[in-house]
């Protein structure tokens, strides 16, 4: 049995070693803690034990491959990795000899008293982190990142363990020609924790153990790991095939800024991953202190009668933990839209049903300049008549019009602006009625990006909005890391107040200063679909609230997040799926 290995060496002597109890176990080895005589202290020495199923090449293989981890640490100078003290072989037994840290491993302390604090968690990435960057720049890959490998001093540090291993068997398999099997085998990792590259036996280089790093953040936010399976096999068709759990979805206090770092240090191809393990560090960081802000909405008055564009409106900015009550005059404006929009819908059912009068069962909507064939009902299925819908820009006065939110007639595109500090975003809701089943297109291009560092912002659709935008949903996109988009559910009632349903890359997005994105919302009920550029993005979405606290019905509004950015929407169509609700 496994907790057997390595008993039968208890009180053997290796060089001035005295092997005293089992400390844990690799996977070809254990680890002792040990007496060591000159000078008299403790270390702990690992020691290769062979399996019964290898042969003699194997076992000299495994054993200069075991001594080769103690070259390539032993070259490594770092605060944060774990040096090595000696190493040698005696009896057929290979061992490294190495500090004996009393505080245990990061698992053992996660299976000890749970999930990390936030704040636990940022201060042991940034050091796990340092250490991993400057192994990588000494040519080295860990290939086996995870909470076991990184051990716990006494005053709260960390230190990276049982560095660079397979990386090193590789490159030596490469040199002595041994066969691709090997190197599959080598590359294996710890199931739980390998990167997609690693499952399918691909080269590796220090993005596979930001993948790694990744999982062991997970797995100390939410004291879990994202993918479980029966088998090795199938574990390791999970991360390379199927999205990961982010820990927003296990634990309420994770901000969806903390699940869009996760989702981009976990994506399947190392392009699109954080190119450094410092990165990943500062945007965990980051995200973390924009959720130390008061996350704020500006919300805008509706437009004076006049409609006016030259007169700017105040913006009143509120928390989002408050409800914000409707602005004066508010009502009084829907009132006078209302009779409007009711005769406009009454004509247009008129003419509808003329239409299906003479033509029999052909009906016909307009869509992006394209004739649609509305969708056919299942037997025995009453589907509502899609409603077609003109360009909603077109409707200035339904607008929000400001200093931030502003037209150019010229191009016919909506401008906001966000010039807002501290990543308070901005929200501009149409004014003149609701929708509940519908799909909507929209036309978007940057025309201002941060002037940071990574050059990146956010910016989407606001969906089904309560007028005080109490509740919402949002989708999002992420303009830098190649593309990345997020589908949130917003409720100020709610204990935990946001809430990720989806997230992923979204490598389709036109990324730059004056290009252009197509976004398309399907919204059925609970389900949701999103397409970027005429591609889907991620599956179908499902909204998992009982059905009394669903979002059912609500405004439409555009979203821009990010400071000096700007960003123009443009031909905004609404295929009502369900008679629309007027705002009054």
């Amino acid at each position: 049995m496994a907790v057997a290995r390595g008993q039968h060496l208890i009180g053997k002597k290796l060089g001035s070693y005295r092997l005293e109890q089992v400390l844990g176990y690799g996977g070809s080895s254990a680890v002792f803690l040990a007496q060591q005589l000159e000078p008299e202290r403790k270390v702990a020495v690992k020691v290769f034990l062979p399996r019964q199923t290898m042969d003699r090449q194997m076992l000299r293989e495994y054993y200069d491959r075991f001594l080769h981890e103690a070259e390539a640490a032993s070259a490594l100078d770092h605060p944060h990795i774990l040096p090595i003290y000696a190493y040698g072989e005696q009896d057929g037994l290979p061992y490294i000899v190495m500090p004996y840290i009393s505080g245990g491993t990061l698992a053992q302390h996660v299976q000890k008293r749970g999930a990390l604090t936030l704040r636990e968690v940022r201060k042991y990435l940034s050091q796990i982190a340092q250490s991993l960057d400057y192994a990588h720049a000494q040519g080295l890959v860990h290939c086996d990142v995870k909470p076991a490998n990184i051990l716990l001093t006494d005053d709260g540090q960390v230190m990276l363990s049982d560095f660079g291993i397979a990386r090193i068997q590789a490159a030596q398999a490469q040199r002595e020609g041994h066969s691709g099997e090997g190197r599959s085998e080598m590359l294996m990792g710890t199931p739980d924790y390998i990167s997609p590259e690693q499952a399918m036996g691909l080269a590796v280089d220090g993005r596979s153990d930001l993948y790694s790093l990744g999982i062991t953040l997970f797995y100390l936010l939410t004291a879990r790991l994202p993918f479980n399976a029966d088998s090795t096999i199938a574990l390791a068709l999970l991360h390379v095939h199927e999205k990961p759990l982010l820990p927003g979805a296990v634990r309420k206090d994770i901000p969806p800024s903390v699940d869009r770092v996760l989702a981009r240090a976990l994506a399947k191809v190392p392009e699109d991953r954080y190119q450094s393990a410092t990165a990943f560090s500062e945007a965990f960081a980051d995200a973390l202190a924009r959720q130390a802000q008061p996350r704020r909405l500006p919300f805008s008055s509706s437009p004076s009668a006049s409609g006016s564009e030259g007169s700017p409106h105040r913006v009143k900015v509120a928390n989002h933990s408050s409800l914000m009550p409707s602005l004066p005059g508010r009502r009084r404006a829907r009132a006078s839209r209302r009779k409007l929009w009711l005769g406009g819908v009454a004509l247009l059912l008129f003419m509808m049903s003329a239409m299906v009068a003479l033509t029999g069962v052909l009906s016909v909507r307009w869509m992006g300049g394209h004739l649609v064939a509305p969708p056919i009902a299942a037997k025995g299925e009453v589907r509502t008549p899609v409603v077609s819908s003109p360009d909603l820009f077109s409707e200035h006065s339904a607008w929000p019009l400001s200093q931030s939110f502003f037209f150019d007639k010229t191009s016919a595109r909506y401008h906001v602006v966000n010039t807002l500090p501290q990543q308070i975003p901005l929200i501009s809701l149409y004014q003149q009625q609701e929708f509940s089943d519908f799909r909507l297109d929209i036309v978007t291009q940057e025309v201002r990006t941060p002037s940071s560092a990574d050059g990146g912002d956010f910016y989407g659709l606001v969906l089904r909005a309560d007028p005080d935008q109490a509740r919402y949903y949002l989708f999002e996109v992420l303009t830098s890391d190649n593309g990345q988009y997020i589908f949130l559910r917003y409720d100020s009632t709610a204990s935990h107040q946001w809430t990720t349903l989806d997230s992923g890359p979204a490598p389709m997005l036109n990324i730059g200063v004056g290009k252009q994105n197509k976004l398309h919302v399907e919204a059925s009920g609970s389900t949701f679909r999103f397409m970027i550029n005429g591609q889907n993005v991620g599956s179908a979405v499902t909204d998992s609230l009982p059905g009394a606290a669903l979002l059912t019905n609500g405004q439409i509004g555009l979203y821009v997040e990010e400071k000096d950015t700007e960003v123009a929407f443009s031909q905004l169509h609404v295929l009502s799926l369900k008679k629309q609700k007027p705002l009054n």
